[in-house]
Formats: C-alpha cells, sequence, structure tokens
C-alpha cells in the first residue's frame, strides 16, 4: 500500500463549529468517488497515564487511508490533491489533522498514521481525568498584616532595561505591590543530547506564571547544528529555510506549550536550542522585605514609592506597558488587602497555588476566613488578592494563614472538581464524530468524505 504522506502534526483547535452527526461514506463528482475508511472505529481513549507528579496525556492511534476511484473511460483520469483533513467530535470541536497527498484514481489508497491527544486537554476527558485538579501537598504561611489601606494603580513604560519608577501614592503597604508587563516577549530553552534516534520527544515550553499566556503562532525555531525547524503557524512542525524537506515534524500546542518534535540527520547528541515568543504578561510582586520576585528582579521603597524592576525576558516591542497596582498603607478604613504568590510551576502540569483557603488571626485566635468563618471580619479572594473586611474597623495585632497547594491543572480553564469525574453522567463517556478528508481534483471540483469515529473515554 502507497504511504500517505504527513504533514507537520496535529494543529491547534481548528474553529469549524464542531462536528454534527455524520454518515460513513463517500463524495460522488461525475465519475469520480471519494472515501475515507479507519482500521479501527472504535477507540478507548485513556484521559491520562502515570502516576502523579509524574503524568502524561497519552496519544491515540489512528490509521486508515482515503481512496480515489474512477468509472468513465478516459485513459487519464484527473488527480485529486487532499487540501484538508479534520477530526470533528460531536457537540464539541474540530481538530486539524497532519494528512496530505496527492491521489490517483483507481491506485492503492494512500494510508494514513496518526497519534492524537489535543482533544484530550478539553471535554469530556479533563472532566474525568482522575488527576485534573488533584492537591497534591499543602503547605502553610503565615505573615503578618498590615493596616488597611486604599488600592491604588499607575502605568508605565518599559523598554527591556532596568527601570525606575516612583509611585505616586505612599507609604506602600508590604505584600501589596503588583507589577504585570504586558505584550509579547521572547523566550529560550534548551533540549539536551537529542539525536534522531530517539525519534519524536516532548517537552513543555514554559508560559510564565499567567495562565492564559500562549505561544504566538509562527513564533517557535528549532536548532540543531545546522538543521533549523519552525513552526507553520497551524501547530505543526516543518523545516525552516535552508534546511532539506522530511527533516522536521512535529506539533505545538499555542495553548499549552505542549511541544513534540522529531528531527532527521542529527547522528550525535546535539542540544536542540528552542526559541518561541509568548502572549501575554510577564508579573511580578513585592516580598514583604523590599525585594520583587516573580517574572522580574528589583527592589521597592515602601517609605518613599521608588521601585526598581527588570523583567527576565525581553518584549518583542517596545515601549512595554507595566501595570502596577498597590496599597497605600493607611491607618483608618476598615479593609485590609494582601497580594499571595501568582501560581508558579512546579512540574509538567504540575503547580503551585496559593490562597484554597485563607484565615486571619488576631494573635492566636482566629478571627475569619474564606470557608465559612466569619464575626469581626470577612474575607473574600479574588485571583491572587485577598480583601478583609472590619465592619467595626481594623484590629490591631493581626496576621494572615493562607494555603499553598502543589495541584495537578493540565487545563487551568477548567474546574475538574464540578464534574465529580463523570461527564454526562457516565465515568466512561462515549463521544462520537467523524472524519473528514477534502480534495480539489486538477479539474477544480472539490470532493470530500467522512468516516464515522468512536472514542470511548475512560479515566486511566
Amino acid at each position: 500500500m502507497k504511504k500517505l504522506w504527513l504533514l507537520p502534526l496535529l494543529g491547534a483547535l481548528f474553529a469549524c463549529g464542531g462536528g454534527g452527526t455524520s454518515n460513513t461514506g463517500g463524495s460522488v463528482s461525475g465519475f469520480y468517488s471519494l472515501s475515507v475508511s479507519l482500521d479501527q472505529r472504535d477507540i478507548t481513549s485513556p484521559s491520562v497515564s502515570g502516576t502523579p507528579p509524574n503524568i502524561t496525556v497519552p496519544t491515540d492511534d489512528i490509521s486508515g487511508s482515503v481512496s480515489l476511484t474512477y468509472s468513465g473511460n478516459s485513459p487519464n483520469p484527473l488527480r485529486g490533491v487532499i487540501q484538508r483533513a479534520q477530526l470533528c467530535l460531536d457537540g464539541l470541536s474540530c481538530y486539524l489533522l497532519p494528512v496530505g497527498g496527492v491521489l490517483t484514481a483507481n491506485a492503492n489508497p494512500l494510508s494514513f498514521s496518526l497519534s492524537l491527544n489535543a482533544y484530550k486537554f478539553g471535554l469530556p476527558w479533563i472532566a474525568i481525568n482522575p488527576y485534573e485538579d488533584r492537591v497534591l501537598s499543602t503547605s502553610w504561611q503565615t505573615v503578618s498584616l498590615t493596616s488597611s489601606g486604599t488600592a491604588r494603580t499607575q502605568t508605565d513604560n518599559y523598554f527591556n532595561a532596568v527601570k525606575t519608577v516612583s509611585l505616586l501614592y505612599v507609604p506602600v503597604a508590604r505584600n501589596s505591590l503588583t507589577l504585570s508587563g504586558v505584550g509579547d516577549f521572547t523566550k529560550q530553552t534548551t533540549y539536551s543530547g537529542y539525536t534522531s534516534a530517539m525519534g519524536t520527544v516532548n517537552v513543555v515550553l514554559p508560559r510564565g506564571v499567567n495562565g492564559t499566556n500562549q505561544i504566538s503562532p509562527n513564533s517557535v525555531r528549532l536548532t540543531a547544528g545546522a538543521l533549523r525547524c519552525r513552526d507553520d503557524g497551524a501547530g505543526g512542525i516543518t523545516e525552516d529555510t535552508g534546511t532539506p524537506s522530511a527533516t522536521c515534524s512535529g506539533s505545538i500546542n499555542y495553548t499549552t506549550g505542549a511541544l513534540s518534535f522529531q528531527i532527521a540527520g542529527v547522528g550525535s547528541a546535539t542540544d536542540v536550542q528552542i526559541g518561541y515568543v509568548v502572549s501575554g504578561s510577564q508579573q511580578c510582586l513585592d516580598d514583604g522585605a523590599g525585594n520583587l520576585a516573580g517574572e522580574c528582579s528589583g527592589s521597592v521603597n515602601y517609605a518613599t514609592g521608588q521601585v526598581s524592576y527588570r523583567f527576565n525576558d525581553n518584549f518583542v516591542s517596545t515601549p512595554a506597558t507595566v501595570n502596577i497596582s498597590w496599597t497605600q498603607a493607611s491607618a483608618s478604613g476598615n479593609t485590609i488587602t494582601y497580594a499571595l504568590p501568582p501560581p508558579s510551576t512546579t512540574g509538567t502540569y504540575v503547580y503551585q497555588v496559593s490562597g484554597r483557603v485563607v484565615e486571619v488571626y488576631q494573635g492566636t485566635t482566629l478571627l475569619c476566613n474564606n470557608q465559612g468563618t466569619s464575626g469581626a471580619c470577612s474575607v473574600s479572594v479574588s485571583g491572587n488578592t485577598v480583601s478583609i473586611n472590619f465592619p467595626g474597623g481594623v484590629l490591631p495585632n493581626l496576621s494572615l494563614r493562607y494555603s499553598q497547594d502543589t495541584k495537578i491543572d493540565i487545563n487551568p480553564g477548567v474546574d475538574a472538581s464540578v464534574y465529580g469525574g463523570q461527564y454526562g453522567g457516565s465515568s466512561t463517556p462515549t463521544v462520537g464524530g467523524y472524519i473528514e478528508v477534502q480534495i480539489r481534483l486538477e479539474s477544480g471540483e472539490s470532493m470530500s468524505a467522512r468516516a464515522n469515529i468512536t472514542f470511548r473515554a475512560v479515566p486511566q
């Protein structure tokens, strides 16, 4: 059987509005018929493999073939070029598939063999994943609370160099200062000791602490000696200028940073340099002792309001806008605010997140928390900001105790706890869909064909 040319791996989510129910079959145009067949239509699809903290999102193997037949009398029937292939899941989403090639009528079918997992970052797989949003361990931090104050904001322009700015309202309450540099910024990482004999390898590109940061399409560059690869803007990895064809393959998930790649022609262990651009923000905050921590370095003088900072990664365009927020310390008012440490990455899909439980003490007496205990005060948590309100006025000798959870979070956009390990009332839901291939004949006519497929999602 003739082998199909595979374009660079599974792309990002394809916004076709989701797949509806479709019938297996082909498309007929005159004397031409197109059909898609799958080697296996019923796929057992685990949501996760391994045990925390060493887990992976496993791939499903899908293979089949595409055929073009001709029933006319011409000795030179038309050929067809595959323009698009996609996997559509009923009621959910569609995903571009790395399938391409030229079909010759009445010749051997073109075969394809794919290993896919992009859909497992969404529903229903993420809902039944037994480890998603699981807290692996919890530590506790206790800090002193300053008196109440006034929330303040200010913006600054940043030029990829050490910058000093004077805050307009002082004094600055300790543990209240946050800087957020907004824009696209460059990052670099290295995969050490790669050889072609290793085949396809998987890495997760750091995107920063902001969970909404994404990898910018057409920005990923891989360099292994003289060989250079890049992303194609649609989630595939292909050759860069000057690199022979069929050298690079793989995929990049722009949302999660999950990168897989294979580079042919690397005989001895070589460090692969990976550069890319992240779109979003870099964030840092003060540590209560006058230092800046997180994705920048620097210092703050709480009395004068002078802040000196330098972000860890350079922005693509300058000046970059930096949003600065802090609490102006005050002896009056009924509310105290405190900035929790932002989420940080400790491993693949493993994060340290603060503030699931927040407690306020006067001396050793618990006054209130965000778990339902209130009286002398009440606590609310929004993002990384804790607000404590004292209806009768702020009390002296206060401290804040908060949890720091190390937890699994494959998809920060989904709260798996609300599903209770089930989707649609089942812990092993069935997802229907189809694989569709569209071709264009040499005459300019388009044809498409579908093959139904069923995924039986299981937790592990």
